[in-house]
């Protein structure tokens, strides 16, 4: 594997992974923007690396984008805080969403050899990158094709009443599922419905016509909200959405 590339693009550092192959061919290949800088891949690279070398799974450009203010970037309109010592959300993902495509999708595209359409771009993020990353189901026209939505914060309120009343289109779309059996336990907020609000989403997601060859919803039992399980979890994620 090559190692990262660092970049700033509009004031965003951007961690670019190349797959082995980049510089021995002249192919393009799917493009995945992930949130949260490189955290969820760069621990995974070894397990990567072997994928590709046994065909699991085609070769992609990893491409981390480091929030700038990821609790107002990563939501999708304005809601209290859940504690006082953290501020309020913005809910600045509509713009977020947008500078993505019109500057850091660009840059990418303009300087590496990707595949521009819909059906090979993805998008993976854990926690409120993954409450970004369903909003972007919505909110980005005919984009993305490939989602990863690892734990996503679907507590986030009036997000499921948004999934439901919004029209999306399952075509040639392909969406991972994932939430941890412990993921909410001990809380006393709103984070404690978090279970039941994944499960709740993936129901929706079927009722506006995903299939079973488009959605998969994993439960992983023991697994609470921490990043380790996110990190396991990215790899699951890219071998479904990108397997050959």
């Amino acid at each position: 594997m090559e190692e990262l590339i660092e970049k700033t693009v509009g004031g965003r550092k951007l961690y670019i992974c190349l797959p082995p192959s980049y510089y021995q061919t002249d192919q393009h290949y799917p493009a995945v923007y992930v949130h949260d800088g490189h955290y969820l891949f760069s621990s995974n690279l070894a397990k990567l690396k072997e994928s590709y070398q046994v065909n699991e799974i085609k070769e992609v450009i990893l491409i981390g984008m480091e929030p700038v203010d990821r609790l107002h970037e990563y939501t999708p309109w304005p809601a209290e805080s859940l504690v006082p010592a953290f501020p309020d959300f913005k809910g600045e993902g509509k713009e977020y969403l947008h500078t993505w495509e019109e500057s850091i999708k660009a840059y990418i595209d303009s300087q590496f050899r990707t595949i521009p359409d819909m059906k090979e771009t993805g998008m993976l993020g854990a926690s409120l990158g993954g409450l970004i990353t369903l909003f972007a189901l919505f909110s980005t026209s005919e984009v993305i094709g490939k989602y990863g939505l690892l734990s996503p914060s679907l507590w986030f309120p009036n997000m499921l009443e948004f999934l439901e009343n919004e029209v999306c289109s399952p075509e040639k779309k392909k969406l991972y599922l994932y939430v941890g059996s412990e993921e909410g336990k001990g809380k006393t907020n709103i984070q404690q419905e978090m279970v039941q609000s994944v499960q709740n989403a993936n129901g929706i997601l079927e009722r506006k016509g995903f299939s079973q060859q488009q959605l998969l919803f994993e439960v992983r039992q023991a697994a609470n909200h921490q990043r380790e399980y996110f990190i396991e979890q990215f790899m699951v994620a890219l071998r479904w959405l990108y397997k050959k």
